[in-house]
This record gives C-alpha cells, structure tokens and sequence, in this order.
C-alpha cells in the first residue's frame, strides 16, 4: 500500500513538474472617467466613471457605470456608453449578445428629494425601458465600436444621493423616474475576442438630449488566473504532498 502511495505521490510531482507554463487567462481591467464636463446649459457638471473588464476566455465584457455627479438635474443623467474594442487578433470582435444587468438598483426621488431604492435582479424589473448594446461602426485598425444604452427616458444612471438640489427634471418626475443607481454593471457576450484585446475611444452620453463628451483612461491593469484544469492539478499535488509528510515513520 505505501509502495503504490508512494508511487502515485512520484507521478504526481512528476505532472506538476511539467507544468512550467500553467494555462492562464489574462483579463484586461480598464477604467476611463469623465471629470467636471460642462453639460446642458454649460451650468451643469458631470461626473462619472466606466469601468472595464474585458475576458477574452469566456468571450464577455463587464461594464460598471458609476454617475459621480453631485449636481441632480436631467442633464446629469448618464444614459449610454459609446467604446471601441481594439484587437489583436486577426478578426475584430462583433455580434454582442445575452446583454444582462447585475449590481442594479432602482431608485425614485419624491418631489422633497426623498429617494426610495430597491435592489434589481436582472432586467426583469426595467420593462420596455430596458438597456441594449449593439454595434456602433467599425473603426480602422480592427477596431469596432459598441453602443450601450437606455431606451429612456426612465432608468438612466442618476448620481449619489442626497437628492435635496435635485430640480423638477428629477424630484418626483414620473417621465424620468425611476432612475439606475448603486453603479450597475451590464455585461454581455462578443465574438472573437482576443486575449489583450483592450478598451478604447470611450463617449459617455449625458442627459436626455444629445450631450456626449469623451472619457479619459484613468487606470488600466492586466490581472492573471490560473486556468481550471492547472488549479485541479495544483490542488491534487498539494493534497498527495501533504500526504507524504504526515506518513509516519516506519519503526
């Protein structure tokens, strides 16, 4: 029996030695932010910023949307996200798809700037004010861009709370309300993403009209994770190493 143990712990080691490379995948985190842009009348400044996570392994693309602005009126609202993908490898990516929203909260303001929030499960809950993603143009360099956005008026991104400045485009405004809140992330699949593809040319749209103003990167990171089948073989000789050092001793 401690033949064949010892025997299965020297195969073992031998398989974890031959993985010089473990098997990774590598995703691209990218954050771009939008700081004091005059919108509407030029009184009104927004703030927001858009983070990234681009996995070229499962062929998806997070989107988490934070509206940073403090000023409360319509032409804060942050109703879509225009980006590129830039990729590297020889077909760009397209064909978005299974566009799903986690992380939401619906959020209504009475007419004294009494917000009352409830947490979103889904799209379910949004009706025919749902969000899309679709593809924009195609830009030069196998880079293709994407479109995400509310059908409004209602469920745009509105900024943190307290909502006492808030004026009469959004206190107790049914058109406008309800509004997203607590930095939603929507994601969504798309074909032929490729491992480093990355964000680009990002245009955050403001308001209800058609404000845009483009986004600046501020952070961006490239995070490394063992492939499932090499964290199973890590695991496995951890546990048969573990074994030989607690077997005792013969007498």
């Amino acid at each position: 029996m401690l033949c064949f143990r010892s025997m299965l712990i020297s195969a073992s080691l031998v398989a974890l030695a031959g993985v010089t490379a473990p098997a990774v995948s590598a995703d691209i985190i990218q954050t771009f932010s939008v700081t004091n842009a005059y919108v509407g009348d030029g009184t009104n400044l927004a703030n927001a910023t858009i983070a990234f996570d681009v996995s070229a392994v499962s062929n998806t693309i997070s989107v988490t949307i934070t509206n940073a602005s403090v000023m409360h009126a319509s032409n804060e609202l942050l109703r879509s996200v225009s980006f590129g993908v830039q990729t590297n490898g020889s077909t760009a990516p397209s064909s978005p798809s299974d566009l799903a929203l986690y992380n939401g909260q619906s959020v209504t303001v009475a007419s004294d700037g009494t917000a009352t929030t409830t947490p979103l499960s889904g799209f379910s809950a949004l009706g025919s004010n749902a969000w899309t993603i679709s593809s924009s143009t195609t830009g030069p360099g196998n880079a293709n861009t994407f479109l995400l956005t509310s059908s409004g008026p209602k469920y745009l991104v509105i900024g943190p709370s307290p909502y006492i400045d808030a004026n009469s485009s959004i206190d107790g405004n049914n058109a406008h309300s309800v509004f997203l809140g607590n930095s939603p992330t929507f994601t969504f699949h798309l074909q032929n993403l490729a491992i480093a593809d990355s964000i680009n040319n990002v245009v955050i749209g403001f308001g209800t009209g058609s404000d845009v103003v483009s986004a600046s990167l501020f952070n961006s990171t490239t995070v490394t994770v063992p492939e499932t089948s090499t964290l199973a073989l890590l695991a496995v000789c951890s546990s048969l190493l573990l074994v030989r050092r607690r077997r005792p001793l013969p007498a």
